[in-house]
């Protein structure tokens, strides 16, 4: 192989990696003394807990939140491995999706700015090889968090609504920006073989 090749497949493999990650930190739930709360949803049928939690406990608008799951076998208390999970986040009438999270060791978590006060739904679905588990948690972000200064409403003010629409917009762009040149350097590479085989 070239050179140029190495450097195509380098980079092929360099954006896999990247994509694959992309919005996903594993994560064990620390919890050393009792600094936020744990939900726990626990599935007897299927012998299933469910462990959620987030920090910083005290949420703050428009700055990223882990959100911190973990799933365990309910009699052993050993970690289920190997499933995909999705998370939706409800902000009023706003879903925030997560979809096809692959985990390899029963704890993950996923970032999430949250944009208005009030109480939201933490929305998980945990696909194993034997069975569908879904999980809700709650998330309350008190409305005594607001400035003395600011409007009553538990809303966003529009320029700063149009502002994180307007980061999320970027984000997406660079996303979508990523996934282009991932798919061009794979048919370069195909190109290359296929050049390289029929000289053969």
């Amino acid at each position: 192989m070239s050179l140029i090749q190495y450097l195509l497949l380098f980079l092929g493999y360099t954006l896999f990696l990247y994509l694959n990650n992309y919005n996903l930190i594993y994560s064990h739930i620390p919890n050393n003394n009792n600094q936020f709360t744990i939900q726990e949803i626990i599935d007897q049928q299927d012998n299933i807990k469910v462990q959620f939690g987030y920090k910083p406990e005290n949420i703050k608008i428009n700055t990223l939140t882990d959100l911190n799951f973990s799933v365990l076998n309910l009699k052993t208390d050993e970690h289920i491995k190997n499933f995909l999970a999705r998370v939706v986040v409800t902000e009023g009438s706003e879903l925030f999706g997560f979809d096809n999270i692959t985990v390899s060791d029963g704890d993950f978590s996923v970032k999430h700015s949250f944009v208005n006060y009030g109480n939201h739904q933490v929305i998980l679905r945990v696909d194993t090889n034997s069975s569908i588990i879904p999980a809700s948690f709650n998330v309350m972000i008190p409305f005594s968090q607001l400035p003395s200064s600011s409007s009553s409403s538990p809303f966003l003010v529009d320029s700063d609504k149009s502002k994180l629409d307007s980061d999320k917009s970027i984000q997406n762009s660079i996303t979508y920006l990523i996934i282009g040149i991932g798919v061009l350097v794979s048919v370069g590479m195909v190109t290359i073989l296929l050049k390289n085989l029929k000289k053969k």
